[in-house]
């Protein structure tokens, strides 16, 4: 099944070599935004845009998982670059993943992997004289190659050091035969994680932790460190709220594991004269019976949700990369109580930005805490939206994006 919409075709004729032509590869569309991924890709796409003398070709795999609607992107996007999609089937499969194991291959890249793609890829890079490709994810990385071959520049946008992820829940993982699994799906992803990023030109990280590694396994690739840009100028919320929330993607399994964390070991008993409010993607409703959890399913408007409800609790123990939830929150003003894995890759403080616990009784504590204390709410929203508006203007961070480009 292939979906095929094309915008611009003077595009294809553009010949000032002044003007950089770009091929963007993503795993997934941006719109609408439904996750961390989703606003990571939609950041970049918006910095090349807003570039001077750039013009996109935007490319995006479609899933069942995350389908394409071209109504979603902004008009004015539409209007700027050249779109392109095409469906690939990832849904998990059994014997698929069997085969792979067998292989002793990754099952997790395999799953992106497209021979119809791939030749659709191959007709515009012959249509084309691009100057650079940027693939979002090492799940792109199957179609490396495709672009080696016409002597282009490659960049790897790493959302994650994605091998890590898989570690972090083989190590939290309370089941024998899923730690196992896991443990083998990471192993397997960080071989063909390594051979294959040695590949590329360079390579942009989220988060300065995810460059050091990079840095310290690719020591001759050109690095750069760029998160995600975050928009900011949102109203004051309302500091007297002080019941608890969470909003996130329930078919990423960090954050089923990290809620089961939270239901099971921090308010199992339910929460003292509040409510916990959660919503996502995938998420059924009155999928988890417990006595202070209400549940929405996925909501029209995150923003009108996070409004309406007061903390933030954001429980991760796996996941790697920057948290784009996490800034989001942050950027709106929110009071947050997360764990050392929620605010990875971020310079943030403990009492300050946000609150930090990792044990049950540690969260639990912080919980009761900021529900009385208005004044507390109200000093780390204030203090954690500055943060985002220092640290992830828009602005600086399309510079520093097109600079590395032009310089690769």
């Amino acid at each position: 099944m292939i979906v095929v919409f094309l915008y611009h075709l003077n595009f294809l004729n553009v010949k000032q070599r002044a003007v950089l032509k770009i091929f963007h590869l993503s795993n997934k569309p941006p719109f609408p935004l439904k996750d961390g991924g989703c606003i990571a890709i939609s950041s970049i796409l918006k910095s090349l845009l807003l570039a001077p003398q750039t013009e996109v070709f935007h490319f995006t795999i479609t899933t069942q998982k995350h389908p394409f609607r071209l109504e979603e992107y902004p008009a004015e996007w539409r209007a700027k670059m050249t779109i392109h999609a095409e469906y690939i089937k990832t849904k998990t499969n059994i014997f698929g993943a069997l085969i792979q194991l067998i292989k002793n291959k990754s099952y997790n890249i395999s799953r992106f992997e497209s021979k119809e793609v791939e030749e659709s890829i191959k007709g515009f890079l012959d249509g084309v004289d691009f100057d650079i490709a940027i693939l979002e994810s090492i799940y792109m990385l199957p179609y490396l190659h495709l672009f080696k071959e016409k002597g282009m520049k490659v960049i790897v946008r790493t959302h994650n050091v994605e091998h890590q992820i898989w570690e972090g829940m083989s190590k939290n993982s309370k089941s024998f035969w899923k730690k196992k699994y896991y443990g083998k799906l990471a192993e397997q992803l960080k071989i063909y994680e390594l051979n294959t990023l040695a590949q590329a030109d360079g390579i942009i990280a989220i988060s300065e932790e995810d460059a050091h590694f990079f840095q310290a396994n690719f020591p001759t690739l050109k690095l750069k460190t760029i998160p995600t840009a975050v928009k900011s100028n949102y109203p004051i919320p309302d500091y007297s709220k002080d019941d608890f929330y969470f909003l996130g993607a329930m078919d990423w399994k960090p954050n089923q594991e990290g809620i089961k964390w939270l239901l099971e070991e921090v308010i199992p008993n339910g929460i003292k004269d509040s409510s916990f409010h959660l919503a996502g993607k995938g998420l059924k409703n009155n999928q988890y019976k417990h006595p202070s959890v209400q549940t929405y399913g996925e909501v029209k408007s995150a923003l009108e949700f996070i409004n309406n409800h007061g903390i933030c609790l954001i429980p991760l123990h796996s996941g790697g990369g920057i948290k784009i939830k996490l800034l989001e929150n942050m950027a709106m003003g929110k009071p947050i109580i997360t764990t050392t894995e929620g605010v990875r890759g971020i310079d943030l403080t403990h009492e300050k930005e946000v609150l930090i616990a990792d044990d049950p009784i540690a969260f639990t504590k912080w919980m009761n805490i900021l529900h009385q204390d208005k004044d507390l709410r109200r000093y780390l929203g204030t203090n954690a939206k500055k943060y985002v508006q220092t640290n992830f203007d828009e602005t600086r961070l399309t510079k520093r994006l097109i600079e590395f480009i032009r310089d690769i």
